[in-house]
């Protein structure tokens, strides 16, 4: 007999296709900005990876990520930070209604660990935001993602510096080819505005271009790498409601 669960599975994804049907429309979740929402077709595409093409960190990008990470954290879910490049600033989250103790920080220490982290969030129904820059991954390390998002049903989304020098791109940088349902380049236009430039989306002509007001900055422009680190772990007092990790095999249940 056949698997009746896994085949409804498989036939409720957006990108199976059935024979004698319409193809099948990709669904979105919207960003909370009208103008967003309009220039992708309904907003950000759900059940896949959006590559953020950004010009430099820091100028204003994750502002426009703020009203869905607060709706995955009002639905209890984490927001997953996998190697931001700046402190995140808690006081402008916290003002944006994301509840802090929904957000966490993770800092990988190689390629490999980067990839994995990545992709467990993603499979355990956590928002990811993860930045690419140090560890360049391949097109095939970003399909393991893209599938990771469809499997699951939620977003994921990737920040990568758009104006690397030319020895520190990847080859798939050089080429322009991603995975990623959706490729988004921002980069400033003087100090109030951000410039969205559609590369990749279907549906979407590339090259299509919006001009928004600039968001509130949310780091603080302190390398995490430069953060002082206390060596030292606090003693966990035995009434904690935070719960210990007694396996080496733990995984994110968000």
């Amino acid at each position: 007999m056949p698997n009746t669960e896994i085949i409804t599975k498989l036939l409720a994804r957006h990108d199976t296709w059935r024979g004698q049907s319409q193809k099948p429309s990709q669904r979105s979740i919207s960003s909370g900005n009208d103008q967003i929402d309009l220039l992708l077709k309904g907003g950000w595409p759900a059940s896949a990876l959006t590559e953020l093409l950004v010009q430099r960190p820091g100028i204003g990008e994750l502002s426009l990520l703020l009203p869905t990470i607060k709706d995955y954290c009002q639905n209890n879910h984490l927001s997953v930070w996998l190697d931001p490049p700046y402190q995140p600033y808690a006081p402008a989250l916290a003002a944006a209604g994301i509840a802090l103790q929904k957000v966490l920080i993770v800092q990988s220490k190689s390629a490999a660990e980067w990839l994995w982290v990545a992709e467990q969030c993603i499979r355990n129904n956590a928002l990811l935001l993860a930045w690419s820059d140090n560890k360049m991954p391949s097109y095939s390390d970003l399909r393991k993602l893209q599938l990771a998002a469809a499997d699951s049903g939620h977003a994921a989304f990737l920040f990568s510096n758009n104006k690397q020098s030319g020895n520190q791109k990847s080859n798939r940088q050089e080429s322009g080819s991603s995975p990623a349902t959706l490729r988004l380049e921002v980069d400033s236009v003087g100090e109030k505005n951000l410039r969205l430039s559609v590369r990749k989306l279907r549906g979407v002509a590339p090259g299509e271009q919006l001009l928004i007001p600039r968001g509130k900055d949310l780091s603080s422009q302190v390398s995490l790498a430069k953060l002082p680190v206390n060596s030292v772990y606090p003693a966990i007092p035995i009434s904690t409601d935070i719960p210990r990790i007694k396996t080496s095999d733990q995984r994110l249940n968000a």
